[in-house]
C-alpha cells in the first residue's frame, strides 16, 4: 500500500482507540449513570454517511446489550416534511464525525424541547451538534484528512460500544474493549 493519508490514518487507529479507551469512560460513565437513573422509553440515533453505518452498529448493540427498542432517524421527516416526531422520554444520539450535519443536528434540536436526553458522538467537541446535546462523547481522534473515514469511524464504533458496556454494567464487554487497541495493532502489523 502506498504511503497516503488514508494509510497513515488507518495505522493511527491503535493509538487513537487507546486514547479513547483511556478518556472515553470518564465521559461515558456520567451518561450511563443518567440513563440508569432515568431510563428512556426508546433510543433514536441520527447520523449520515459513514456515521450512519456506525449508527446501525449502535442500534444492534443497544438492542442486544441493553435490551432497548432502537431506531434510526429519518431526518427529512423533520427538516423537509416538518412532522413533529414524539421523542418524549427518549434517548436521542447524534453521530457525526464533524458535528456539522444540519439534518442530524435538526433531529437533536427537535428532541430537546420534548425533554429527550440528547447525546452527541463527535470528533469535534466544539461543533454545533455538541453545543445542542445534553452530553458529548468526544472521539478525540484528531483531524482526518482522507476522504474515506477510518479512525473517526472506528472511534464512533468504540464510543457506542463503551456507552453500551457502561450503561449495562457488562464487565466482560468492558474487559474485551480494554484489549481492543492491542488487537487492532496486531491485525495492522500483519
Amino acid at each position: 500500500m502506498s504511503d497516503s493519508n488514508l494509510r497513515r490514518e488507518i495505522l493511527e487507529q491503535p493509538a487513537v482507540l487507546g486514547q479513547l479507551l483511556r478518556e472515553g469512560p470518564k465521559q461515558v460513565e456520567a451518561i450511563a449513570r443518567r440513563l440508569r437513573d432515568k431510563p428512556p422509553r426508546f433510543v433514536l440515533i441520527a447520523a449520515r454517511g459513514t456515521s450512519d453505518n456506525a449508527a446501525t452498529y449502535g442500534k444492534y448493540m443497544l438492542g442486544a446489550i441493553n435490551g432497548l427498542a432502537v431506531g434510526l432517524a429519518a431526518p427529512s421527516l423533520i427538516t423537509v416534511y416538518k412532522h413533529r416526531i414524539d421523542l418524549r422520554d427518549a434517548l436521542v444520539i447524534g453521530v457525526s464525525q464533524s458535528g456539522q450535519g444540519l439534518d442530524v443536528n435538526a433531529v437533536l434540536e427537535h428532541a430537546k424541547p420534548q425533554g429527550a436526553f440528547t447525546v452527541a458522538i463527535t470528533n469535534d467537541p466544539t461543533s454545533p451538534m455538541a453545543a445542542l446535546a445534553d452530553a458529548v462523547i468526544s472521539l478525540g481522534v484528531g483531524p482526518e484528512k482522507s476522504v474515506a473515514a477510518s479512525k473517526t469511524y472506528t472511534g464512533e464504533l468504540l464510543a457506542l460500544a463503551l456507552l453500551c458496556a457502561h450503561w449495562s454494567g457488562d464487565r466482560q464487554l468492558l474487559r474485551d474493549l480494554d484489549g481492543l487497541a492491542g488487537s487492532v495493532a496486531e491485525v495492522l502489523d500483519q
